[in-house]
């Protein structure tokens, strides 16, 4: 089986062209997405993986953390996964469905380093009621995954774990917890992703920008999390009354992307831009054994260094202090 490891913003995710079906047993599919997720397996190791089935016009996806647990969905992973479908395809959009929700995958221009992008279109956010302590000041958002977002004037990462593993206690389901810290304005930032502007879309000089950086369900601390940055750009309109259509710049420990809310009839509906990279393609079988030498893009994953060295410079000048990954 040919097993595809892609990242949105370092947040590495896997692609199976397989669906649930080829295992025996549910508990034979959870053990194979432990062994390949493994840091210390052969692959290296991922923060999930989707399989997928793409026989059918729509594609059908299934998401599972790197702990077995399944989830509705995980947005960095969608974009590497919407990626390889474009390319299958050839095709400038496709729709993927993924618990039990379609999302819309477009392509987007390539940044001038090389670094291939998409434009992912998510089913509407919704808003719950605060949470209780010691999430009481924390907005919660579904996106359709299940999210509670602070926006700090400082942000503490020992204080992003500590709050991170209560959530488990909680939350009967769990929930990813993220931390939103508002950047300074600056003149002299590096590439951001970009899209076809749309008429009254602000230049990239006076985009606002973030860092957010979540605390995943099932994974524990990440570079980024694509559904993160959509719930929290959400989430920091709630709180500061932004302009959900306003464009907003989302810098992550592993890379930058960027959101937008479009509203239709009251309802918010999510748009994340990013990269969607390759990082190698290998053979596999059913019990996660490698099955083929490892195929790594060295262009790609150059190409994206070299942006990933700039905003993680970009970051420590910002003041902002962070594992990476």
């Amino acid at each position: 089986m040919r097993l595809v490891k892609t990242h949105g913003s370092l947040n590495e995710i896997f692609a199976l062209a397989a669906g649930p079906a080829a295992w025996a047993s549910d508990a034979e599919l959870r053990e194979f997405v432990r062994r390949v997720c493994d840091r210390d397996s052969w692959t290296g190791g991922s923060d999930g993986i989707y399989l997928y089935d793409a026989s059918s016009p729509r594609v059908q996806a299934w998401f599972f953390n790197p702990d077995g647990s399944s989830a509705e969905f995980c947005g960095n992973g969608m974009r590497g996964l919407g990626r390889l479908i474009l390319d299958l395809r050839g095709t400038d959009a496709e729709v993927i469905a993924s618990g039990g929700r379609l999302y819309t995958i477009r392509r987007a221009p390539t940044m001038p380093e090389g670094v291939r992008q998409v434009l992912l279109e998510l089913p509407q956010v919704e808003f719950a009621a605060a949470p209780p302590a010691p999430f009481e000041r924390f907005t919660a958002v579904t996106v359709p995954n299940p999210h509670v977002v602070a926006v700090v004037a400082e942000y503490s990462e020992p204080d992003l774990i500590g709050v991170g593993k209560r959530a488990a206690e909680v939350f009967p389901a769990g929930a990813n917890v993220s931390f939103l810290l508002p950047l300074p304005p600056t003149p002299h930032a590096p590439p951001t992703p970009h899209a076809p502007a749309a008429p009254g879309t602000p230049s990239a000089s006076n985009v606002p920008e973030v860092f957010v950086r979540t605390f995943e369900r099932g994974a524990g601390l990440t570079p980024s999390c694509g559904s993160g940055v959509v719930a929290s750009r959400a989430a920091y309109s709630r709180v500061t009354g932004l302009d959900p259509g306003q464009r907003l710049v989302v810098r992550n420990a592993g890379g930058v992307a960027a959101a937008s809310i479009r509203v239709r009839g009251g309802d918010w509906f999510p748009v994340l831009e990013g990269n969607a990279t390759v990082v190698y393609r290998a053979e596999t079988d059913q019990a996660g054994r490698q099955a083929s030498p490892v195929d790594y893009a060295a262009e790609e994953n150059a190409a994206y260094a070299a942006l990933d060295e700039r905003n993680t410079a970009f970051l420590k000048s910002a003041g902002v202090t962070t594992a990476h990954p």
